[in-house]
């Protein structure tokens, strides 16, 4: 199917525009912790978190990416200071792919997407993967002396130097840093990483994919890698798309290359490789992932299909990476800000403004020609750590202490996983509270489904499904269980939820279908609600 250029254009535009949303949370969490390794870790630091020069590196590198709450662009700015600090590439290959892929809250809303045991043979085939690829970069991508990405030398600013910044100046590099990163090389990384979503969005029309990576497809796997490479996803799209290939029936296999190339890998990355490490390296680096890949993926595709679940024939699951406005539709203006708006929630919108406001701040610095340099050559004495052995130095009373950068920084990481875990209660409330958000989104949904108000119903809809997998994942860390009971009746609502989608978007719309299948979601429902009610 050909699409009209400005479609093309347009669609581009808009998911170039939705992925920085998505991206912009953990976007600010990997610039946070490329300026605590700067300025807090340091050097040596850095490379012991990443396991130095030991063979443990690579399974601590994954390890270390797994619990840091970062996506394939969040990662970016963490990779170029893992590399000034000299960590081995191979345990930068590791924590590039591994990162991306699980957090804490993905790793949690996974387990209850497909059965528990598929998420955790995708994630230890992730830790096989960097393992093979970070042995054979170690063996044959070799080293480069590192440098910052067209930024100043700013050596002098390294907290491993001796005579290091302390105190409020130190703070204030993190902040500079943090504001002109995000405003250089930061921005670029991003931007390029975002492109291959607007390229996706070219070649791929509204609905191409609802019909493709069939279970029975033997070229599904191969197809989602055309895909998946330039793609954009953050963790939590990706285990969405992965519940929804699982209760469609669609192949195991395409959802593991997905998984790996598609969350774990954005354009920027080779990219950035190749820069730092040479292109041909990076080549031979590149090809030997997709064939490991999908070597797994035909050897996983076939045994990992679940049982009972019959090929649906269709999917939703990609239409994220197909050209968002149909052909018949055109650029409305309202509808093209709906797309961009309707899926910002409360922590992208701050993570946004956050990012606004730093990226103000690094255009200022930039015009003003103040960098972290700058601050070391106009720092005072007092400022330095070497103050407070100097023979004019003050005795220091109750908690007025300086505490070794090391255990800062090591504090603040820890203080970032342990967020994230908080989270997981936070963003996975309780059932209580995840049934009063329902019975609301529930009203919504099937009041404008009833009254023939499709587009409000569709609105509603995805909310509805959404708190339905947040109130088994609050369940399932509350309580350390989901009842097989409970599970079947949320697969049950969801199946129903999915034929109401169908009769909201078929065309001519129905009125007198789209009632009965709103009659028969009401009757499941009730056994759905009660399965998860508290008993008294």
């Amino acid at each position: 199917m050909n699409q009209p250029l400005t479609i093309m254009l347009t669609g581009g535009f808009v998911r170039v525009l939705q992925g920085f949303a998505a991206a912009a949370p953990t976007l600010l969490v990997g610039l946070l912790i490329a300026s605590i390794m700067r300025y807090y870790l340091g050097d040596k630091g850095t490379r012991r978190l990443f396991g130095g020069e030991t063979i443990r590196s690579l399974p601590q590198s994954w390890l270390v990416g797994m619990l840091l709450p970062v996506c394939s662009i969040g990662v970016l700015p963490i990779l170029c200071e893992m590399r000034r600090a000299r960590v081995k590439p191979g345990a930068m290959s590791a924590f590039a792919l591994s990162a991306p892929l699980f957090n804490p809250l993905s790793l949690l809303y996974g387990l209850t997407l497909s059965r528990p045991m598929v998420i955790i043979l995708f994630a230890f085939g992730s830790l096989i993967i960097v393992t093979a690829l970070g042995l054979f970069w170690d063996a044959f991508g070799g080293r480069k002396e590192p440098a910052c990405d067209s930024e100043p030398d700013i050596s002098d600013a390294d907290p491993t130097n001796p005579d290091y910044l302390i105190g409020l100046r130190r703070l204030a590099a993190t902040f500079v840093h943090f504001a002109r990163d995000l405003t250089g090389a930061s921005l670029g990384w991003t931007v390029l990483a975002l492109s291959g979503l607007a390229v996706l969005a070219a070649v791929l029309p509204f609905g191409a994919m609802q019909h493709s990576v069939e279970r029975d497809d033997w070229l599904a796997p191969l197809t989602m890698m055309g895909v998946a490479i330039p793609v954009y996803a953050t963790p939590m799209l990706a285990m969405s798309q992965l519940g929804m290939m699982f209760q469609h029936a669609n192949s195991p296999g395409a959802a593991f290359t997905l998984l790996i190339l598609g969350t774990g890998m954005n354009l920027a990355t080779p990219v950035w490789f190749g820069k730092h490490y040479g292109f041909k390296a990076t080549a031979r680096w590149t090809v030997s992932l997709l064939v490991i890949v999908l070597g797994i993926s035909y050897a996983i595709n076939q045994p990992l299909i679940p049982p009972g679940v019959e090929p649906a024939g269709h999917t939703h699951a990609f239409d994220i990476y197909a050209n968002p406005i149909p052909v018949s539709q055109g650029g409305n203006t309202t509808s093209l800000r709906d797309l961009v708006v309707k899926d910002l929630d409360f922590s992208v919108i701050a993570s946004l403004a956050v990012l606004g406001f730093f990226s103000l701040a690094g255009i200022g610095l930039r015009l003003m020609k103040i960098d972290e340099a700058w601050l070391v050559r106009t720092a005072k004495a007092h400022s330095f750590v070497s103050s407070l052995t100097s023979e004019d130095a003050k005795p220091r009373k109750g908690l007025d202490l300086v505490v070794p950068p090391g255990i800062i920084g090591a504090t603040m990481l820890a203080g970032l996983v342990a967020m994230s875990v908080v989270a997981c209660f936070a963003y996975y409330p309780s059932a209580e509270e995840c049934l009063d958000e329902i019975s609301m989104a529930r009203a919504e949904c099937l009041s404008a489904a009833n009254s023939g108000q499709a587009e409000h119903a569709l609105y509603w809809l995805p909310v509805w499904e959404d708190w339905s997998r947040r109130m088994e994942v609050g369940t399932f860390i509350r309580t350390g269980q989901i009842r097989p009971y409970q599970r079947m009746q949320g697969y049950l609502i969801r199946k129903k939820l999915e034929l109401l989608e169908h009769e909201l978007e078929h065309d001519p719309f129905e009125l007198e279908e789209t009632q009965q299948v709103v009659r028969n979601i009401l009757s499941t429902n009730t056994r759905w609600v009660r399965s998860f009610r508290p008993q008294d």
